[in-house]
């Protein structure tokens, strides 16, 4: 009898093991997935109906988007680096124009990801 207790609880060792690297993949994995762009060097910032551009779901300036680009160019395993504008399904295409063109005067190349 003290055997199978043993064999239990060895089994459950075995599947807790399991379900915490299974969570833990879960949790992992869709960042990484996320975080993809950035390590080849593409900055995507998102563009909200007010014209307001967020970065990581954080609202930043233009002169903010400038620092980072600087920063990016200083990083010689980076590359150059690209810009990519994502609009909000909500955004009018006039305020698509004005962030573009803004950003256009950076010097970096510009891609528009259209939702």
């Amino acid at each position: 009898m003290n055997r199978w207790s043993q064999l239990d609880a060895m089994g459950l060792a075995v599947v807790s093991t399991g379900l915490a690297v299974i969570t833990t993949a879960l949790v992992v994995v869709p960042q990484r997935i996320a975080q993809r762009p950035a390590q080849r060097g593409v900055l995507a910032l998102n563009l909200d109906p007010t014209g307001q551009l967020r970065l990581w779901n954080r609202r930043v300036r233009a002169q903010e988007v400038a620092e980072l680009l600087a920063d990016s160019k200083d990083q010689p395993q980076k590359g150059q680096a690209v810009l990519r504008l994502i609009p909000d399904p909500a955004v009018p295409w006039g305020v698509v124009r004005q962030a573009a063109a803004a950003l256009e005067t950076s010097g970096v190349p510009l891609e528009l990801q259209l939702p």
